[in-house]
């Protein structure tokens, strides 16, 4: 019976250990796609931004099945907080400290000059309409289960010293490149394989900026982590099971 008490406890600290390691962070480097493209109002024009998007893409394949927020089925007009997915949200707060917007179009923003889709941001989804408007200040996407990767199409991108924001145990910031001061198109993303990033802010300043086209995967332990974590319930299994046997010849 000792003995049995003994395998037993050793199987757990080694179910202990795995899940430790299932849970721990990785330390993998910090990969970033940017791509650029001045005075662009569609994505027609924005070759750059779509190429930076397509490598993105591939890239994210490798971590896991990528997730696409289009805000086609978000309600227009501002929100507080904002449902976007299972387990996905956003908030923000403009450059006045009002709430962000869904919008169709940023023909009716009263500036001087007038907002073009270069200048004040435009819908990126093929055959939709609606985006995510940041009138300047802040948005911030949280991710229950976290993510690993993060990307998203920003037109209308007209300021320098624009950032994504996050921490994956350190605080990191992503710049979002400037097309200049006629505006453009932006695809920014970054991949942190099997970092849990709980929230990533877009940070824009006083710049008009639409936001379209969100991918994100979910974070997955490492592939080592998860082999020995499988290998140790596997033990325990065998365990038990021999266990049982030994108590029915007993018996």
């Amino acid at each position: 019976m000792a003995d049995l008490e003994s395998i037993s406890g050793s199987i757990l600290a080694v179910v202990t250990v795995a899940l430790g390691l299932a849970t721990a962070p990785a330390h993998a480097a910090l990969i970033t796609f940017t791509g650029a493209d001045a005075g662009a109002g569609s994505l027609a024009t924005a070759p750059n931004s779509v190429a930076a998007a397509g490598s993105f893409d591939t890239a994210v394949a490798a971590l896991g099945i990528e997730n696409t927020i289009t805000f086609e089925s978000s309600p227009l007009g501002t929100f507080s907080s904002l449902t976007l997915a299972s387990g996905v949200s956003v908030t923000g707060a403009d450059v006045n400290g009002n709430n962000q917007s869904i919008v169709n179009t940023t023909s009716n923003i009263n500036i001087t000059p007038s907002c073009t889709p270069a200048s004040c941001g435009y819908n990126t989804t093929p055959g939709g309409s609606n985006f995510l408007l940041l009138f300047g200040g802040t948005a911030t996407f949280s991710f229950s289960a976290g993510t690993d990767a993060f990307g998203a199409y920003l037109s209308g991108v007209q300021n320098g010293g624009e950032t994504i924001t996050f921490s994956d145990g350190t605080s990191q910031s992503v710049a979002i490149p400037n097309p200049g001061f006629q505006g453009g198109t932006d695809f920014v993303g970054f991949m942190d394989a099997s970092k849990s990033i709980a929230s990533i802010t877009i940070n824009v300043n006083n710049d008009i900026v639409g936001v379209d086209d969100v991918r994100y995967t979910a974070s997955v332990p490492e592939p080592a982590s998860l082999a020995l974590l499988g290998g140790a319930l596997i033990g325990l299994a065998l365990t038990r099971r021999r266990k049982r046997n030994a108590s029915a010849t007993i018996a």
